[in-house]
């Protein structure tokens, strides 16, 4: 399809280029993304292939099944007609589960075929993993997912769950645990909290087991954990929640994100009553207050203390667990710290570290709630609606299994769309998943070296990461941010010469005084253009389809003249790609040559579309810029882009 410029004096909207660097690891806190790991595993049967990447995660977390408690679990899935309750009863005999194991064993089977799913358990482990409770988690935290590649997540979070599960059951008495695993230090947590940690004995012995926690409360006792006008009352509802182990994800104590949230995942009484004691060993607390926001946290943290985070809607303060748990991560040590810094309470959590900006902030709803947005966009295939409903469900929700079913959607609608595949692989990198990630940004097209060096080093494959550097030195052997990567990655690889060379590389061009690390820079005007894919606009005796207007400012930065080689131009969005090879030209040099004095800027403005209807529900412009000094031989290329969305 031919693609066409043509001159126009129309405003714009556009949303331009790359964000932040992707700068090397500096801090203490442990990776949270996976190790490599073999693609098949003797406890994980994929026959349905809706697991992967999460299969090495899973093997390694049944794994650790049987050695802490001596269960034998196995995850299955089928692409088989036929009664889940039958499948589930052959596959426990068959595959002998718990046979041999000392504690007994657990079948998590899931069949997308029937969109079921089942959790079966030995008789040993019935006490403390009833019928009535298993069919309720495989219901409810399985069974929605079961078709799509966020099964693999949802049977993290319920394996996460049950191991919760069985460590409170057997600390209770309700499952028999030999003794070479009551030695164990976790147990021995469990147990110590169990016997004499803040009263929860008594709240766990009134409460059933196999108790369904997200009931509803009813009405008459809903006032106990009803939101205030004041902050302090407010926190005290959650600790009364908390303490009763109030699991009602329907409590209006709650933000509505953080209602959705806790209506999505398992209820976990351990850690809700674990949280409480740290809470409790917290006090007293102290507040900082912004606006609408609050913190209530504490001068003298316990281990693990996770502060309270509070948004005041139509006047009474409630619990954002979003804002919590989207943004605070868990070090090795138990201990929270901000990872993310781009949250409206960044004000109240310096104790907690500084944390990068990553672009997940709350999205604006436009005056809706987040169930009217999701409904709106209910039913709609298109890849920017199934995009949104991802982004809605992760930045407001914060519901990552929901949201990755959608993202998979947007992926299948338009497979190559760079904007779905970088918003997916960001996300993924984010929550620790490099493994979902690698794939989308080698998918989504040049620019994303970096990110890929990051991604495969998360993943513990150095040879791959060092490649993704080389490949973006070749692009700019002056990239500062390269070259750090460069550094890093030859020092956790115990490679001295190849770190000394990397840091000579460094000293040299940051202390050229004509900056060569500096690049040619561009600019679009305005900043975010739109897309117009409804009207056609008649040009040169040429009709224009999806069409937006833009300018392009290209700036030297750095501090000596430059000659511009090339600016070659790629489109991709949802329909077929093209290309208009290079553009220099587009821009007129006062300087004559194609070059640009030091801090000199050039602009043109015109009319971006096709010469075809293309179908495209966006377009992405990338342009590849390449520059070398006056008098100079090395050359420099760096990628931009911009998205024009409707």
């Amino acid at each position: 399809m031919g693609l066409l410029l043509a001159t126009g004096t129309a405003a714009a909207w556009l949303n331009y280029a790359r964000g932040r660097e992707v700068e090397p690891p500096i801090a203490t806190a442990p990776s949270l993304a996976s190790q490599p790991q073999a693609p098949g595993h003797a406890r994980i049967a994929d026959a349905a292939g809706i697991l992967a990447p999460f299969g090495p995660r899973l093997g390694r977390m049944a794994d650790a099944f049987y050695e802490d408690l001596g269960i034998d679990v196995r995850v299955v899935t089928l692409k088989k007609q036929g009664s889940i309750e039958r499948q589930s009863e052959r596959a426990f005999r068959k595959r002998k589960i718990g046979a041999t194991a000392p504690t007994g064993g657990i079948l998590v089977l899931l069949n997308p075929v029937t969109q079921q799913a089942r959790i079966e358990v030995s008789y040993s482990l019935e006490g403390g993993l009833t019928d009535l409770q298993m069919g309720r988690i495989a219901r409810d935290q399985l069974a929605p997912y079961v078709s799509y590649a966020s099964a693999g997540m949802a049977v993290m979070d319920v394996l996460h769950y049950l191991r919760d599960q069985v460590y409170l059951s057997a600390s209770m008495g309700d499952i028999r645990l030999g003794e070479e695993f009551r030695r164990r230090p976790a147990f021995e947590a469990y147990e110590r909290f169990v016997s004499g940690g803040a009263g929860a004995r008594t709240v766990l012995s009134a409460i059933p087991m196999d108790a369904d926690l997200k009931r509803r409360v009813p009405h008459d006792k809903r006032v106990r954990y009803s939101p205030s006008a004041t902050i302090q009352e407010s926190v005290a509802a959650y600790l009364r929640a908390s303490a009763d182990l109030a699991g009602d994800p329907t409590l209006p104590l709650f933000t509505e994100g953080s209602r959705m949230m806790r209506a999505a995942y398992p209820f976990a009484r351990f850690e809700e009553l674990e949280r409480l004691e740290r809470l409790d060993a917290s006090l007293p607390l102290e507040y900082h207050v912004k606006g609408d926001y609050a913190v209530a946290t504490s001068a003298s943290p316990a281990k693990g203390f996770v502060p309270l985070l509070l948004h005041r809607e139509q006047g009474l303060w409630r619990i954002d667990h979003v804002e919590t748990w989207k943004n605070l991560f868990f070090d090795s040590d138990g201990n929270y710290f901000l990872r993310n810094a781009n949250t409206p309470y960044a004000f109240g959590l310096a104790q907690f570290g500084e944390g990068r900006d990553y672009d997940i902030e709350q999205l604006p709803l436009g005056g809706r709630t987040i169930a009217e947005e999701l409904a709106a966009l209910d039913g709609h295939r298109d890849a920017l609606s199934l995009l949104r409903r991802a982004e809605v469900s992760l930045r407001n929700a914060f519901v990552f299994p929901q949201a990755l079913a959608d993202y998979e959607k947007a992926i299948e609608a338009a497979p190559d769309d760079p904007l779905v595949l970088q918003t997916f692989a960001e996300r993924a990198m984010y929550l620790g998943f490099p493994e979902l990630a690698a794939p989308a940004f080698e998918k989504a097209g040049p620019g994303f070296e970096i990110e890929l060096a990051e991604a495969f080093h998360e993943l513990g494959d150095a040879k791959s990461a060092r490649n993704w550097i080389a490949r973006a030195l070749e692009d700019d052997r002056y990239n500062l941010h390269a070259l750090k990567w460069k550094k890093y990655l030859a020092e956790q690889d115990g490679t001295p010469d190849e770190a000394q060379l990397a840091r000579a590389e460094i000293a040299l061009v940051t202390s050229i005084p004509t900056r060569l690390t500096d690049p040619v820079w561009l600019r679009f005007d305005p900043e975010r253009p739109q897309f117009h894919d409804e009207d056609v606009v008649r040009t040169g005796g040429t009709n224009v389809y999806d069409h937006s207007q833009f300018g392009v400012t290209m700036r030297n930065t750095s501090r000596r003249p430059v000659v511009i080689e090339s600016v070659q131009l790629t489109s991709r969005g949802t329909a077929s790609a093209s290309g208009l090879g290079d553009v220099r030209n587009y821009w007129a040099y006062p300087s004559g040559g194609n070059q640009l004095a030091p801090g000199e800027s050039v602009s043109f403005d015109k009319l971006w579309g096709f010469t075809v209807d293309t179908g495209h529900e966006h377009v992405r412009y990338t342009f590849r810029t390449c520059w070398h000094g006056v008098g100079e031989t090395v050359r420099q290329c760096r990628v931009q882009w911009v998205d024009v969305l409707p």
